[in-house]
């Protein structure tokens, strides 16, 4: 299954898991778009609280987000006023991040470390 595919099966996962907890969610499925602005892979909602996520998919080691990516989502976030989780996926796991645990590298970009995962 190629990468994009297999980040779709994923985003499918959390929304029927979100869904089954009574959220009402939306899915957002806008990676590899031509679109400038970022949005979230999901926005999920349940009595006035709002999930903002991010959705990333890897076999293992450290996940990235780019500094123009995580701008546009903490911007959505901001405007929404909904907590950003950035959920990695990962053989046999399913981890949800608050945004707040990652670290901004020396270049601005944002990583979530291996033993956030573990």
């Amino acid at each position: 299954m190629n990468r994009k595919k297999r980040g779709s099966v994923v985003e499918r996962q959390i929304v029927s898991l979100l869904r089954d907890r009574g959220f009402a969610v939306l899915r957002a499925p806008a990676s590899g778009s031509k679109r400038k602005d970022s949005i979230p892979d999901i926005v999920a909602m349940k009595s006035g609280y709002i999930l903002i996520i991010e959705v990333k998919s890897r076999k293992g080691g450290k996940v990235y987000i780019s500094r123009d990516q995580a701008e546009g989502i903490l911007d959505f976030t901001r405007k929404s006023g909904g907590e950003l989780f950035i959920a990695v996926k990962m053989p046999r796991v399913l981890r949800f991040v608050p945004f707040t645990k990652l670290r901004k590298t020396e270049s601005g970009n944002y990583v979530i470390d291996e033993d956030i995962l573990s």
